[in-house]
Parts: C-alpha cells; sequence; structure tokens
C-alpha cells in the first residue's frame, strides 16, 4: 500500500515543483517518524527535513536509536536515492537535509559523505544543502569535510570565536529559553531571552532554530513573527499551508475609526415611525470583534444595549444561504436555500416591503452587491433561483422600492423604464423611482478604492427620506464580509466590517436626531468560521483563522437601538424579525 501512495506522490511531483516556496521555512522534526519520510514533507513544500542517523555494519539506518533499527529503513533508501532522482531529473527544488548524527562522530560522518559521493548529481546540486547535526566533529575540523557538507551549530555563546565559514544554521534547545507551551503568550522575560537568542545567530548572518520548541498554529505565528528561520515541526504539511496563509490572515488597521456615542434619549415604548434594518452579510461575532480589535478595542455597534441572536438555519439546511436567510427576515417564513422571496413551495411570499409600501411607507435599499443580488432581491422579488437575474430585475417593476444605490451596472437593461437612473451625487430629492449604480457588478471593495460611499450613501439617503415628510423603511447590506469571509482574507472582512461600523454611526446619529427611528443591525449568517488567535489591541494587529470557505449554522447577534428596541433581546429565530419589526410599529 505504502509503495502504491509513493508512486502516487511521484506522479503528482511535477506541479509541485514549480509551487511557490513559502516565506516562512519550515523544519520537519524527526521527519522519518512521518508515515511515507521524505515525501510527505517534500510535496507539502518543507524546506529542511532531518533525519536521525545510525551507522551499524557499514550501514546508515535511519533511526533514533540502535534498539530502534529497521533493515529498510536506510538513509539511502528514505533521504538520498529519492533526492537523487529528482536532482538527475533536474526537479529538485531547494531543500536542506539535516542529518543528526546519532552513532560515533567520525566513522559516521565519513560514512556518509562516501554515501553522497556515490550520487554526483548531490554532490554537485546547488540545490541541496547537507547538514550535519548531533553528534559532530570538533569545530576545528568542520574545514576538513567536503564542500557540500555543512553543520549545525547549537551553541550561542561563542559565536564570535569558531569559523563559521561551515556552519549552516544554529539550533538550540528552546526549553533552555522558555518553558511557554504555545497557548496563549509568552511572558515577558522569557520573550526577551527567546528574542536575544535569535538576535545572537542573526548578527553573525546565520539561520536560527529552536528545537524542541512548542508546534501549535499560536506558536507558528510567534516565531514567524520573531523571525526564526527555519520553524520545528512534526506536522510538516499542516505548518507550510498554516503560514502560507499567515501574512493574508493577519492585518493592522492603519487608522481607527471614530466611535459614535448613541445618546439613549427616545423612549422605549413609543411607536416607532421609521425602521432601518442593516445587515452585514456573513457577519459573525467573530468578524465584529475582529474590527474591535483592529479599532483598538471599541466600535460604534458596541454601545447598543439591546442585544440578541438569530438562528439561521433554513428550511432545507441548518447552513442557509443568503436567499433564504433574507428571505426569513423579508417574510417572516423560513423556506429553502437558493430561494428568493418564495416559500418552500416557491409560491410568493408577501415581503416586509411590500406591507410598508402599501401602508404609504417609502422604501429604499443600499448594498454593496448588485441589486440582483440574494439579500436585496430578498425584499423585492419572489423566485425560487437566486440566479435567475432577469426574472428578480423584472420584479422590481411591481415592487414598492422608491430607490436603489447598489451595484449591477452592467445589467441595468433589465432593470425596468420605471426607474430614473442617477448618479450618487445628483440624488438629492425623492421625485420618482431612482436607480443608482455604483460599479459593474458588486459595488468596489474597500480594498479597491471604494472609500466611505456606504456610509456617505445611506446619511445622504436618510436626509432625502427625511425631507419626504413620510415614515420610511430602508434595508443596508455591507455584502462583501461575506465576500471576504469565502475568501478566506482576514484583511478584507476587518476593513468591511469597520466601514459598515461607520454606517452603523451615521445611522445611530439620524435616529438620535429623529428619536422615532427604529434601527436593528444583524446578519443573515455567519461566513467562514472565523476566529482570532492572536491580536494586540495596542497596535490594531489581528490574525485570524478560518474553519470553511463556507457559510456556518452559528447563531448571529442582533443590535437593536430606538423605540420598541427592547423587543429584539433574546434567542429567537431569523423570521422573528419580521414579526417585530412589524409588531414594533403596529403595537
Amino acid at each position: 500500500m505504502k509503495k502504491y501512495i509513493v508512486l502516487l506522490f511521484l506522479g503528482i511531483l511535477g506541479g509541485v515543483f514549480a509551487q511557490h516556496v513559502p516565506d516562512y521555512k519550515v523544519h520537519s522534526h524527526n521527519d522519518y517518524e512521518q508515515e511515507f519520510p521524505f515525501w510527505d514533507a517534500y510535496i507539502n513544500g518543507a524546506n529542511s527535513i532531518e533525519a536521525d542517523v545510525f551507522l551499524k555494519n557499514k550501514a546508515l539506518y535511519v533511526t533514533h536509536s540502535e534498539a530502534e533499527i529497521k533493515q529498510e529503513n536506510t538513509l539511502e533508501n528514505l533521504y538520498l536515492q529519492p533526492l537523487a532522482k529528482l536532482s538527475d531529473e533536474g526537479k529538485v527544488r531547494k531543500i536542506q537535509l539535516l542529518i543528526d548524527i546519532k552513532s560515533d562522530a567520525e566513522a559516521t560522518l565519513v560514512a556518509i559523505v562516501k554515501a553522497i559521493e556515490k550520487h554526483q548529481s548531490l554532490v554537485d546540486s546547488k540545490q541541496i544543502s547537507f547538514v550535519i547535526s548531533g553528534n559532530r566533529p570538533a569545530v576545528a575540523n568542520f574545514k576538513n569535510y567536503p564542500d557540500f557538507i555543512q553543520f549545525d551549530y547549537q551553541n550561542l555563546d561563542d559565536l564570535n570565536q569558531i569559523d563559521l565559514s561551515k556552519v549552516a544554521l544554529i539550533s538550540v534547545n528552546y526549553k533552555d529559553y522558555s518553558v511557554w507551551n504555545g497557548f496563549g503568550n509568552m511572558v515577558a522575560p522569557e520573550l526577551e531571552k527567546v528574542e536575544e537568542a535569535i538576535a545572537k545567530a542573526h548578527a553573525v548572518n546565520k539561520p536560527f532554530r529552536f528545537w524542541g520548541s512548542p508546534d501549535t498554529k499560536i506558536s507558528w505565528t510567534r516565531f514567524a513573527n520573531l523571525g526564526i528561520d527555519y520553524i520545528n515541526t512534526d506536522n510538516p504539511g499542516e505548518a507550510v499551508n498554516y503560514l502560507k496563509t499567515l501574512d493574508q490572515n493577519t492585518y493592522i488597521n492603519p487608522e481607527k475609526i471614530e466611535v459614535y456615542q448613541p445618546e439613549y434619549y427616545f423612549e422605549y415604548n413609543d411607536k416607532p415611525v421609521n425602521v432601518i434594518l442593516m445587515i452585514g452579510d456573513g457577519n459573525g461575532l467573530a468578524q465584529i470583534t475582529s474590527a474591535q480589535v483592529a479599532n483598538g478595542g471599541d466600535l460604534t455597534v458596541l454601545q447598543l444595549k439591546d442585544i440578541g441572536f438569530s438562528k439561521t438555519a433554513s428550511s432545507d439546511d441548518l447552513v442557509t444561504d443568503s436567499a433564504a436567510g433574507a428571505t426569513a427576515m423579508s417574510t417572516g417564513f423560513k423556506t429553502h436555500n437558493r430561494a428568493i422571496g418564495v416559500d418552500t413551495s416557491d409560491k410568493p411570499l408577501k415581503n416586509i416591503t411590500e406591507i410598508l409600501g402599501a401602508d404609504g411607507y417609502a422604501i429604499g435599499l443600499i448594498t454593496t452587491d448588485a441589486i440582483d443580488g440574494a439579500t436585496p432581491a430578498s425584499f423585492f422579488a419572489h423566485r425560487k433561483e437566486r440566479d435567475d437575474a432577469a426574472g428578480i430585475l423584472a420584479d422590481l417593476k411591481d415592487s414598492k422600492i422608491d430607490f436603489f444605490i447598489a451595484g449591477g451596472k452592467s445589467k441595468a437593461n433589465l432593470v425596468p423604464d420605471s426607474y430614473t437612473v442617477k448618479e450618487l451625487a445628483d440624488f438629492n430629492k425623492l421625485e420618482s423611482r431612482t436607480a443608482i449604480y455604483i460599479g459593474e457588478g458588486k459595488v468596489p471593495s474597500i480594498a479597491d478604492g471604494r472609500g466611505a460611499v456606504l456610509p456617505n450613501s445611506v446619511k445622504q439617503s436618510l436626509d432625502i427620506l427625511e425631507n419626504t415628510k413620510k415614515p420610511f423603511f430602508m434595508m443596508v447590506e455591507a455584502a462583501q464580509i461575506d465576500s471576504n469571509g469565502h475568501a478566506n482574507n482576514t484583511s478584507g472582512i476587518v476593513q468591511e466590517m469597520l466601514d459598515f461600523d461607520q454606517t452603523i454611526a451615521e445611522v445611530l446619529k439620524f435616529a438620535d436626531k429623529t428619536k422615532n427611528t427604529l434601527v436593528v443591525i444583524t446578519a443573515d449568517h455567519e461566513t467562514s468560521g472565523f476566529g482570532i488567535i492572536s491580536g494586540d489591541l495596542k497596535t490594531g494587529e489581528l490574525h485570524g483563522e478560518f474553519l470553511t470557505t463556507n457559510h456556518t449554522g452559528i447563531m448571529v447577534p442582533v443590535f437593536a437601538y430606538g423605540p420598541q428596541a427592547q423587543n429584539f433581546r433574546g434567542a429567537y429565530e431569523n423570521t422573528e424579525i419580521f414579526d417585530k419589526i412589524l409588531k414594533a410599529l403596529h403595537p
């Protein structure tokens, strides 16, 4: 079975050789103990591979001790032959083989040199480094060995007193510097000792490795950030893949946003006149927390006191999509995934904009998605398939939507002629049905230079709606928290969430001015199983990790502000958001 799988490995190597070698180097500790020595680490992108070697009866066995010798596990079979084959074919990538001698230093090293010299391509290779560790000859004798042999030095106290020309790296026992176990944080005195050790090696321009170090994702992150050149691990594939995403999943906020303090001058038991429903697509507690950390510990949304939790399952799946999630909030009914404004039998459901529009409310939709995106579409359309763009946009004709600000300009020809297309700058009063497009598809992201379009367009729209002298309902969606969750992009999640929080601030300012506006802030679902595994409130730095690229079934928070906000406390089905809004307007 093992031979068969090794052949499979060989079959896919052509696609592996061209892979990007991560900036953070991984050392496969005791690699010979892996199920597939050498190949597992090599294929997964490890930069250094360790083999313990014991000389017995002129044979070099890969083993930790003489008592554990297995006849088939020789240095030749497990490491030199695979390396020679790759090198002969011109396919070998840059790799360090660290040979840890467990038997007599000089006799074993002589045998190692002879074994390597049997393969001329290994001797001549500029890609392969052979580094001797464990039992080694005296430093003064390093120079007596061939150029292709280098050494692992394990003392930081005499680096300025010895010839380092044959030293490839410096390795020391982590436990001599810290007892930190790879969870939480290293205490300051130990961190200082660790940093000093690394600095000593780097001062003589040598790469550095700790052996015996913690082997967790937190420790990989810490050691990478500390500048350790070879990160020691027994899980090379996992470590390499994790470190490849380290930079993408680390974010440092360059500028804090202002946190608005709501006034709370409204009367809880009053009937609200206006309702603003704000949906952060994919926005769970971790996404909110990430923005809070990046912003130095606070956000506008966290000033709200009336908080609940929404259960997001659709009718046919624990994990909802945006269509079923938004339909539940817009109609008060659970439906199947991919459904827009229809029930489980695909029959149209009356949505909140139709109900309130018939009562004389002005209705607006603002989103950073395209207008036919699943969330905004669920507030005006009735289609069994969320990808039915033509049908969704045709449903605008009989909808109660007075204006929308969204992406989707490329499909503007599918929008009914009853909508007048305007530029945002020209939108100053609500005289007719209005369509404002920002972007051909989705609205550009914050990373792509969107700027403050969302908070500014919401503020502008609220001023216009106030001047109509009519009650209004407006749905505001921050759509791209979700898309960055799908992409497992920490930076994008934080940027979009901070933008959403600035939009929330504009809405709360309006609510404080009118004292008659109910604001409900929630999400349709959580995306990616996002988690925060490290961060710094002082610098605004955080590092995230992801469970999936899909949605999850985790409950999402509901924040409320304004008259009747108290009714949004507790944990309840997402359909109750619809019920609670209508009950607030018709107590």
